[in-house]
């Protein structure tokens, strides 16, 4: 008698059900782990830097005050232009273009100083507002890919700001300082003449 041994082929579903319970449960653990280090982190919301530097009241007041300082520059650049007309022709030219690059300097200084005071202002509600809220990251909307609208705390930040205040440098003063074409001419002393002496009799 031959007996033949077969090995009994068991079907798909069967040998797929021990794997498909493996990578279930591969499944819970790992999102009950992720689970749990999401919510031993710090929440994560943003500031739209560009709404702040745009709607604040801050901002805003930075506009008028950069607006009152260059207003008085191009006073200045006039007043400048003006008393260049005293100079001689061939150095004319060159002493505004010295005058208008210093004046455009000083108006990107004050551009500069401007936007700090507004930049540190916005920093300073930002941290009052973390050290009300406890461990949480807070990062510039500019940066986010994508986001929910309810991790955007750019109205409270502008809130904060515009109960509080902040004050800009003083306002820049022109002084227009001529040069003389050369040295002053002083008029020679007069020799004194000698004492008449009276004749004697």
């Amino acid at each position: 008698m031959i007996v033949t041994l077969g090995l009994q082929t068991p079907s798909k579903e069967k040998a797929m059900r021990p794997l498909s319970r493996f990578l279930s449960c591969c499944a819970i653990l790992l999102s009950l782990s992720l689970s749990g280090c999401l919510d031993t982190g710090p929440d994560v919301v943003c500031v739209d830097v560009e709404r702040v530097l745009s709607q604040s009241k801050a901002a805003q007041q930075a506009n008028e005050h950069l607006g009152k300082v260059q207003n008085i520059l191009q006073n200045g650049l006039a007043a400048y232009q003006e008393e260049l007309k005293k100079s001689p022709e061939e150095k004319r030219q060159q002493e505004l273009r010295q005058g208008l690059a210093l004046l455009q300097r000083q108006m990107s200084l004050e551009q500069a100083a401007a936007r700090d005071v507004v930049n540190k202002h916005m920093l300073a509600q930002i941290e009052a507002w973390r050290a009300d809220k406890g461990d949480v990251v807070v990062i510039a909307r500019q940066n986010l890919l994508s986001a929910p609208a309810t991790v955007d705390i750019t109205s409270d930040i502008i809130g904060r700001m515009d109960a509080g205040s902040v004050t800009f440098a003083e306002l820049p003063r022109v002084s227009i300082r001529t040069h003389a074409d050369g040295p002053e001419e002083t008029a020679p002393a007069e020799k004194e003449k000698p004492a008449k002496t009276p004749n004697k009799k």
